[in-house]
């Protein structure tokens, strides 16, 4: 927001106005009975914006008053895009869509106009996300995830950036949590402590897996599979190593188990299950649960001590959730699509969008209900708006019918203009649609970068109305491809990267494995020769000894020395499970952070790359006329009092926008002032007025449109009487001086 805040305002003044922008400045500084009048006959598609620029106009009227608005319609449209992305798939997806929308220079153009398309892009981005709300397109949007899931902290742990490393050597099929892991209660209200992986949800029966290398309730696994507390478990097929957290109680209330814990055919009538020390919290099923090779987000612990998964999931809309509130989000998204098409009619292609969006998405019949009731109501109220600019449709009579290159000219002024920054774009927006990674976010932003140009170039065909001012909401679906695109080559490269690492901690694990068993071998070999040297005296009476001690130490004693053993131990590797779980939630941060700065850093790149065009925009002549320029000429070349002649009456714009240069002059075919006469321009007098009012003038100017096609009503008019002294071509327009023909013989 604040970088389109930023280069909204950047060069905002440019010191004049073109044609349109004058056509906002006049209307909207009328008063409403003018306005309502005028609206009748020209610029219907516009009525909605003139009212709403009339009072901040009539406050202060200038320029850049008047392009303020649509500024901050570019800032709401660019927070907009950035939600959606958010919404659709993960935080960094919605700021790459932002800045992406941001700085693309067709945003920054129209979003210096004074007229409404910034408002209608804003409108339909405000529309899409209502629509995502109340279809509830977010959940589920994870291409292969889990809505809700917990994500596992433990190495081996599979999370949306890395996979779950190949199976090791370990019993047991699920991913296993790190050494002194303890369960989250990964729960859409997930109790406080540390991560675990997601093995660590309860499974159908409740079974416990935990204790020092366990692969089940009833026998735990040893050997070389189990994992140690120096020695991180690797991969989905690794073992829970000792104070791993219990899997959670099954639906039947199981206890969870770990070393030490309370067997329960030990308990006594009344007395509840006592856990060991290495058991964790019980794991929710709802969330905590994940089938084996499932993809999930990370559970990078983040303050308030739940998984970000966990308060995504808590977040997000659920089918409840969206079912309660579908009443007023429907309304609310009818509104907001009919205000949309109020400020211009074809914005309602957007429905069409929207409509694409729903079937892609397979939407169920309770959606398409409220969708279609929403929309008959905006169809509703956007009929008379177009039966009426149907008959206004002489104003765009300059649009000629298009041509398919013109459809590739929009897709190169939204997805570029430069070629390079086209050809990224483009590259991108292929990644994410051909292998989606989330599939809500594809099936929101392709319809609405597609649908709108398609129907409107086939209604163009029939009747000329093709131009891409008219299709600005339509830019917001290519930011949101090409970040989903940015996101998918990412995860990809952060997927080959986790590979790697896996297979090197798998080769590690092994070396150090075969070490062990060679110093185990080494120790029992040197153990077996110095027997057999001793002298079997001294073995005798050592043994006697040793039997003794053990007699004398009692059997109380040698529990106590157990216990405080196994204490111990598990009080170590909780310790090394906390330094593991932060190093990982450093190294995930980090990562996370590259990633995210990389992908800023290519869009500065693109803006740098693209910056003299976004300074041209800047420019008085980034528009198709500059009305003060004209002004200033004609008022230096014009001397006071003299006629002249507005050749057709569209050209009274000049003296409408910047009166002061030509307020000398008298426009001596001026009959009824527009605001009285309910026209734009005003209404002229007949040729035998005109020339009546000639008659005593010596001299007159004519200000004719330097097009070919215009009629030239004014110059047939004086053929005859007066005579061409000279002409000259201004940009868009030709100053002629027409002098008496008497006067010119003398």
């Amino acid at each position: 927001m604040a970088v389109m805040l930023g280069l909204g305002l950047w060069g905002l003044d440019r010191g004049t106005m073109w044609r349109d922008e004058s056509a906002t400045y006049q209307m909207a500084r009328r008063t409403l009975p003018q306005i309502r009048d005028a609206l009748g006959t020209v610029d219907a598609v516009h009525g909605l914006y003139y009212l709403l620029m009339h009072p901040l106009l009539a406050l202060h009227p200038s320029e850049v008053t008047m392009r303020l608005p649509s500024v901050l319609a570019a800032v709401a449209a660019t927070a907009l895009v950035a939600a959606l992305g958010c919404r659709l798939a993960r935080p960094r997806v919605g700021l790459w869509a932002g800045l992406l929308y941001a700085t693309t220079p067709v945003v920054t153009h129209y979003a210096q106009e004074g007229r409404s398309y910034a408002l209608v892009a804003a409108g339909a981005a405000w529309a899409t996300y209502l629509l995502v709300g109340a279809a509830g397109l977010a959940v589920g949007a994870a291409t292969g995830g889990v809505t809700g899931a917990a994500a596992g902290g433990a190495p081996g742990a599979a999370t949306a950036d890395r996979p779950a490393a190949r199976p090791g050597p370990g019993a047991g099929g699920g991913a296993g949590a790190g050494p002194g892991a303890v369960s989250r209660a990964a729960g859409l209200a997930g109790a406080p402590g540390p991560a675990v992986g997601p093995a660590g949800a309860a499974g159908p029966a409740g079974e416990a897996a935990s204790g020092p290398g366990a692969a089940s309730a009833d026998r735990p696994a040893a050997g070389r599979g189990a994992a140690r507390a120096d020695r991180p478990a690797v991969g989905p097929g690794a073992g829970a190593g000792p104070g791993v957290a219990s899997r959670g109680a099954g639906p039947a209330g199981e206890a969870a188990s770990g070393p030490g814990a309370t067997p329960a055919d030990r308990l006594a009538p009344g007395q509840a299950p006592m856990p060991g020390p290495g058991a964790g919290s019980r794991a929710a099923g709802e969330a905590g649960r994940a089938a084996p090779g499932r993809r999930v987000r990370s559970a990078v612990l983040v303050r308030g001590g739940m998984p970000r998964v966990a308060r995504w999931a808590a977040s997000a809309p659920g089918p409840e959730r969206v079912a309660s509130g579908a009443g007023w989000r429907w309304a609310a998204y009818g509104g907001v699509v009919a205000v949309t098409a109020l400020l211009h009619v074809f914005a309602v292609l957007v429905l069409a969008a929207h409509a694409l969006t729903l079937l892609v998405s397979r939407a169920p019949r309770r959606v398409w209900w409220g969708w279609g009731s929403a929309a008959a109501g905006a169809l509703a109220a956007v009929v008379p708006l177009a039966v009426l600019a149907r008959r206004q449709s002489g104003q765009i009579a300059w649009i000629r019918h298009p041509t398919p290159g013109r459809l590739w000219a929009v897709v190169e002024e939204f997805a570029g203009p430069s070629a390079l920054v086209l050809a990224l774009n483009l590259l991108l927006i292929a990644v994410a649609v051909v292998r989606p990674r989330w599939r809500s976010l594809t099936a929101v932003a392709l319809p609405l970068f597609c649908v709108p140009p398609v129907l409107l170039f086939a209604l163009a065909l029939h009747r000329p109305c093709f131009h891409e001012r008219y299709l600005l909401f339509a830019l917001a679906g290519i930011p949101l491809l090409a970040a989903a695109g940015v996101d998918r080559l990412a995860g990809a490269g952060a997927d080959w990267l986790a590979r790697v690492v896996a297979a090197r901690r798998v080769e590690v694990e092994a070396d150090r494995s075969a070490g062990a068993v060679a110093d185990r071998l080494a120790r029992a070999v040197v153990g077996r020769l110095a027997r057999a040297v001793e002298p079997p005296a001294r073995v005798v009476a050592a043994r006697r000894t040793r039997v003794r001690v053990d007699r004398r130490s009692g059997a109380v004693a040698g529990r106590l020395a157990r216990v405080v053993a196994r204490c111990r131990a598990d009080v170590r590797v909780d310790r090394l499970a906390g330094v593991v779980t932060d190093r990982r939630r450093a190294v995930v941060g980090r990562r996370r952070a590259v990633v995210v700065a990389a992908g800023v850093l290519v869009v500065g790149c693109g803006f740098v790359w693209q910056l003299p065009l976004h300074q041209r925009e800047r420019e008085p002549l980034s528009r198709q006329d500059d009305l003060a320029a004209l002004a200033a000429a004609v008022g230096r070349l014009t001397r006071p009092g003299e006629p002249v002649l507005y050749d057709p009456p569209k050209e009274r714009r000049i003296a409408i926008a910047y009166p002061r240069p030509l307020a000398g002059l008298r426009d001596i075919a001026l009959g009824t002032p527009g605001p009285a006469s309910g026209t734009l321009y005003g209404v002229d007098v007949g040729r035998a007025e005109l020339l009546r009012r000639l008659g005593g003038a010596r001299s007159a100017w004519v200000i004719a449109a330097d097009e070919p096609e215009t009629r030239r009503a004014k110059a047939t008019v004086l053929t005859g009487r007066f005579q061409l002294a000279y002409s000259l071509c201004l940009p868009g327009i030709r100053l002629e001086h027409y002098v008496r023909a008497a006067a010119a013989r003398t």
